[in-house]
């Protein structure tokens, strides 16, 4: 089964400087190849159109998806225990990344050389699990960039951008509408939204009452009160600590005003507005954090 046909005649030189390509670059770079403009975007298709089989199996429990290759052909094994579309949708994209960005840069490479792949059964060329697939930054490099693809090849900035403004909410609202638009996760929508957000506000996500990992604007990162650390408890007054004490089970959701200092490592008591919500099936609660009134 062939590769890209648009980029088969590359030469091992032009090839050799892939691993260089910026991963946004690269998701926009082949949406235009393959001249895909309607929201959703469908990553099964766009896997369907490289050629590239989609599959799904029962896998280790801490493995989302894998991406393996047989010869010139290529495949993308998902584990049949995701029940969400949208992480579905997200896990075949991720993979899509390594392909574009990676692994298919190793081939065309032994091909321009001439050398042949006698592998006779699919081979794991990359084996991701949930951890490298939930939207906030991973460990690994090329985890971290195959993210970075998916992210911008399911929601391109411009777009995403521009609709997003459009919404008369802020924060969980927002996000909720752009999942739907988008079909993608409240996690990885939460996260390019803040991070492409015009405000000062930060996305959290905190587990047994503890920060686990945020994601902010760049007006948040330049603001000098705004530090939040990862492992921090969380304060007892915020709202995220109420949800996740479960006092009020039926309450899933909450905003409150809150003093900034009851998220940041500060002294400052600027009003915050934080909205949180209980992600019962795995335990967290989700916040968005905003400073309205910062100039």
């Amino acid at each position: 089964m062939n590769q890209r046909p648009s980029r088969k005649d590359q030469t091992a030189e032009q090839v050799s400087s892939k691993p260089t390509l910026d991963p946004a670059e690269g998701a926009r770079q082949l949406l235009r190849e393959l001249n895909v403009q309607n929201i959703p975007i469908q990553p099964r298709h766009i896997a369907e159109q490289l050629q590239i089989i989609v599959w799904e199996r029962e896998m280790e429990s801490q493995y989302d998806g894998c991406l393996m290759r047989v010869g010139d052909t290529w495949g993308i094994l998902l584990n049949n225990l995701i029940q969400s579309e949208s992480r579905k949708n997200f896990t075949i994209a991720h993979e899509l990344g390594h392909y574009y960005l990676e692994s298919g840069q190793t081939e065309r490479q032994s091909s321009a050389a001439g050398e042949t792949d006698s592998v006779a059964e699919f081979v794991p060329q990359h084996r991701c699990q949930r951890e490298d697939l939930h939207g906030f930054d991973s460990h690994r490099l090329e985890e971290q960039r195959a993210n970075q693809f998916a992210v911008e090849l399911l929601m391109p900035s411009p777009i995403f951008r521009a609709d997003a403004t459009d919404l008369p909410e802020i924060g969980l609202p927002a996000i909720d509408t752009l999942a739907a638009s988008y079909s993608t996760s409240l996690t990885s929508t939460a996260i390019r939204y803040t991070r492409l957000s015009p405000h000062v506000c930060a996305i959290v996500l905190s587990e047994q009452g503890q920060i686990k990992y945020f994601a902010y604007s760049e007006r948040f990162r330049q603001n000098s009160d705004c530090y939040l650390d990862t492992n921090k408890a969380l304060h007892p007054d915020s709202v995220a600590s109420l949800l996740a004490k479960g006092g009020s089970k039926e309450v899933k959701e909450h905003q409150r005003t809150v003093p900034l200092s009851h998220w940041c490592s500060t002294q400052s008591d600027q009003p915050l507005v934080e909205q949180s919500r209980r992600l019962p099936r795995m335990n967290q609660v989700l916040s968005f954090l905003w400073l309205p009134d910062s100039p």
